[in-house]
């Protein structure tokens, strides 16, 4: 029976000793070699931003407060009329 285990592991260990053999040959101690960019770069373990040096998160901005014209009385329907009957209703109470 296969053991699967034992295989990503024998893998994973040739795959890191073929990185460990080309940083070896390619550059000098405490660099490993880019495939990607065809350059030693510095090994480094830690955080990418650190790497990187970007400055610190911006804070979120806060919301736009977006004031409303005030609803003009011809937008409500028959605004005229409940205005007149109600001061009706005033002059009478």
């Amino acid at each position: 029976m296969r053991n699967i285990l034992e295989e990503s592991f024998q893998r994973n260990y040739l795959k890191k000793s073929r990185q460990e053999m080309i940083d070896r040959t390619m550059c000098k101690p405490g660099y490993t070699w880019n495939e990607t960019l065809q350059k030693c770069l510095p090994a480094y373990v830690g955080d990418v931003d650190d790497i990187i040096d970007t400055p610190d998160k911006p804070r979120k901005p806060e919301p736009e407060t977006i004031e409303m014209p005030p609803v003009p009385d011809t937008a409500i329907p028959n605004a005229k009329i409940a205005k007149e009957v109600s001061k009706r209703a005033m002059k009478r109470g």
